[in-house]
């Protein structure tokens, strides 16, 4: 599983949102403020980057350099698809290694080929691999050839590999955006500071009960759109396909 954006939390970051909430509560007795200030001293590197994304972005291109290695296995060693796959899968792309090893196991196991493809498929758990997976079944099955496994591989390896050509594409774009918004609350940091030093009473209304049940209002706003923006750092993936038999519902 991928990690949420809480899990995790190194100790010194939570320690120094704790330490910069109480400073910012002592200066300017505002709870909400100082609760806002310490959550977004904790959270920094995590409220527009979704760790979940790179982990993703990291299995279609373990999953890209699987199906290249495989392609050329079967294209240059010659054997067939059994002995391929479980030669490719004792050197795994590092973001898929688990799941290859535990094929490979199972295959030592005495797992019949096609159950451990299937298992293969749920752990990979993307629709190039069970597109992959699949067409390398019908082989070991005995229901198609040999002959077209190479062409079918190169073709899904090219199709990984543009959709991680593309997921680098989008994330350079959010990464603009991303420093953006950071900048923006940055200076909306500032602003505050600044006001509150230099403005005089321009923000005594804000220390009743009622100025901080208002101040809550631009809070709520800016943490929906902060977190809305974060969702949309997450892929959808296509709809996967299902292999019917062998335990896959």
């Amino acid at each position: 599983s991928t990690p949420s954006m809480w899990s995790g939390l190194p100790r010194h970051r939570v320690a120094a949102g704790v330490v910069a909430g109480f400073v910012v509560l002592l200066a300017t007795q505002w709870v909400l403020l100082s609760v806002a200030v310490a959550l977004i001293v904790i959270l920094w590197r995590r409220l527009l980057r979704d760790d979940r994304a790179d982990a993703e972005r990291a299995r279609v291109e373990g999953i890209a350099r699987w199906l290249e290695d495989l392609r050329d296995t079967l294209r240059g060693a010659g054997l067939g698809a059994e002995a391929a796959l479980e030669q490719v899968a004792m050197r795994p792309p590092a973001a898929i290694a688990e799941p290859l090893r535990t094929f490979v196991q199972r295959r030592r196991q005495g797992f019949r080929t096609e159950e451990a493809l299937a298992d293969l498929a749920e752990d990979l758990a993307h629709p190039t691999s069970d597109a992959a997976i699949a067409a390398i079944r019908l082989v070991v099955g005995g229901t198609a050839g040999a002959g077209r496994l190479h062409d079918t591989v190169q073709s899904l390896a090219l199709s990984a590999r543009d959709e991680v050509t593309a997921r680098e594409r989008v994330d350079r774009t959010r990464a603009v955006y991303r420093g953006s918004m950071q900048r923006l609350v940055v200076i909306g940091a500032l602003l505050v500071a600044y006001l509150r030093v230099v403005g005089g009473d321009l923000l005594d209304p804000y220390d009743s009960p009622t100025g901080q049940m208002v101040l809550a209002l631009p809070l709520l706003m800016w943490l929906g759109c902060v977190l809305w923006l974060r969702s949309l750092c997450r892929y959808e993936l296509p709809k996967r396909y299902r292999i019917a038999g062998v335990g896959v519902p």
